[in-house]
């Protein structure tokens, strides 16, 4: 159970359009106002009713037509940015629950992996965490390909001229987003009513999920991905929190920020590990979360070949601790739950 869940409102910018002046409605700062949606628009757009007038807005919101929103005039000059009182969509019982179960007992998906998709397959393999070696692409490879940039991808491709270009595109995205993927075999004949169809809309909720899920808490600059691992055939997914310290609310924006990583992974022999880390420029400590004893005294003897590796690239490495985890420190929704966290009480706040 996820308790004390705080979420930060995302905001809509009040935009121009030929002929119109956003003025009319006249806004003023902290002013509370209305609003209805009418339709959405391309380019992440939507076109709202406030106080009698049609407005255009721009968005990163999941929103509905008909539905109605309570905002706060935040800023009013060359545009008028306007934050929800209360999300549009709040991350409910409806969209942890599920999530809280794929990280428990993900090792099901093993059917994912089984159901010899050639798209699937490869984008798995390429995004899964390799052991004993350094790789600089796994996390831009991950952002890439895991599907949770769908809809900007989407967005951006709606940008692109031409039909042909926009064809090419699509077919693109098509086979190298899993959640391009993931639609694509929905959409097919070959997939309908059964098992398979199961299977890969179950996974395809899961996405839309963590991308609703990122979407509330991009504002504190925090987001939740996961990871696919293999151990053979057996597919299973391992957890990565990043705290880019980047608060939209912060007013010291170019001050240095420290950047919080946090990786959760329940591994074959020595069951669930939790390291985290924190990075100012290039600063870095961290700590190991182990379930015994004996696992930590084996991890800690690692560490000092961990510490020459850091330096290797230039890291000014400060301490890195190996603890015995409480069991709630290593449970599979901890990371999820640390998204809700205010800042001071972060299980991530490692002090450098």
């Amino acid at each position: 159970m996820i308790s004390k869940i705080h979420i930060s409102s995302p905001g809509l910018i009040l935009q121009k359009e030929s002929g119109k002046d956003i003025s009319s409605p006249v806004f003023t700062k902290n002013q509370l106002v209305s609003a209805k949606v009418l339709s959405l628009l391309p380019h992440g757009k939507a076109q709202l009713l406030i106080n009698g007038q049609q407005v255009v807005a721009k968005t990163g919101l999941l929103l509905k037509p008909g539905e109605e929103l309570e905002l706060k005039v935040v800023e009013q000059k060359d545009s008028v940015l306007l934050k929800l009182l209360e999300p549009s969509q709040p991350m409910g019982r409806k969209q942890l629950v599920p999530l809280i179960r794929f990280l428990s007992k993900n090792n099901a998906l093993s059917d994912l992996a089984r159901t010899k998709i050639p798209d699937v397959t490869n984008i798995l393999q390429e995004t899964a965490l390799q052991s004993g070696k350094r790789d600089d692409s796994f996390l831009p490879r991950l952002i890439e390909k895991n599907g949770l940039l769908w809809e900007n991808k989407m967005a951006s491709l709606l940008d692109v001229r031409g039909q042909d270009a926009v064809r090419a595109g699509l077919d693109q995205l098509l086979k190298q987003d899993l959640k391009g993927v993931l639609l694509n075999q929905l959409a097919l004949a070959t997939t309908k009513g059964g098992a398979l169809e199961k299977v890969v809309k179950g996974f395809s909720d899961t996405l839309e999920n963590f991308q609703l899920l990122n979407t509330h808490t991009s504002e504190s600059g925090r987001y939740l991905m996961p990871f696919p691992v293999f151990v053979g055939s057996d597919l299973s997914f391992g957890q990565l929190l990043i705290d880019t310290g980047e608060n939209k609310e912060d007013q010291n924006k170019d001050n240095p920020k420290v950047v919080r990583v946090s990786f959760l992974l329940n591994m074959t022999n020595m069951g669930p590990v939790r390291a985290d880390f924190s990075i100012l420029k290039k600063a870095i400590t961290g700590r190991f979360l182990l379930e015994n004893d004996e696992i930590r005294d084996y991890v800690k003897s690692m560490i000092p070949e961990l510490k020459i590796k850091f330096e290797q690239i230039e890291y000014a490495v400060g301490n890195i601790d190996c603890m015995t985890a409480v069991p709630e420190d290593i449970e599979p929704n901890v990371l999820m739950e640390s998204l809700f966290k205010d800042e001071n009480d972060s299980v991530l706040n490692i002090v450098i």
